[in-house]
């Protein structure tokens, strides 16, 4: 069975690549803007608007979606739209826990079904000086690339644990996609 990413991301592809989650990607073509108000719905809601921007290009297997927000003290924090910005959110993250939650869209292509879900992990930071906030800032190049932080890199230092999945705080909840994926009766031998 054929699966594809709707999302042409290095990182999620990576991710999938390692844990032998064979797929193609598409880049999908969605503004990614919600009108769901509590946090988790709205990163369901991006997830699902980026399978049906595609749905029509996939003519069988299955397409996963994911949209990926960071919540810090309730705040949404998305992919930060300037270095100052990003800056910001890891001065609200040091000394402080914040929620990872990644939507989660998956649909089967021949059974038209589509299930909306989603993975949730806590990180707890420890206190964070400015001067290594800018010194990771200076060394992340794909940092407004990402919801808040790139925690495989540099940001790993400032971290004291993480509740939940590590894989759901780099974007790509693999235990939560395979789970889904079994439900519907597709396992890693059947993808191609």
């Amino acid at each position: 069975m054929k699966l594809t990413l709707a999302s042409t991301s290095k990182y999620k592809r990576n991710i999938l690549d390692r844990v032998m989650l064979k797929h193609d990607s598409i880049k999908p073509l969605c503004d990614e803007i919600s009108d769901k108000q509590d946090p988790y719905e709205y990163c369901m809601d991006i997830a699902k608007q980026k399978i049906l921007s595609i749905e029509n290009e996939i003519k069988e297997g299955i397409i996963i979606a994911l949209d990926c927000i960071v919540l810090i003290n309730n705040k949404v924090c998305e992919k930060p739209a300037s270095l100052q910005e990003a800056k910001e959110n890891l001065k609200l993250c040091s000394n402080n826990s914040s929620k990872v939650v990644t939507g989660i869209a998956i649909k089967n292509q021949e059974t038209n079904e589509l299930v909306l879900d989603y993975q949730e992990s806590t990180v707890y930071f420890k206190t964070i000086i400015d001067e290594d906030i800018d010194f990771y800032l200076s060394h992340e190049e794909d940092i407004l690339e990402s919801a808040g932080f790139i925690i495989e890199n540099v940001a790993s230092n400032f971290i004291d644990h993480i509740d939940g999945s590590f894989y759901n705080v780099l974007g790509v909840p693999v235990e939560k996609i395979y789970t889904i994926l079994n439900k519907m009766d597709i396992y890693l031998k059947d993808l191609n």
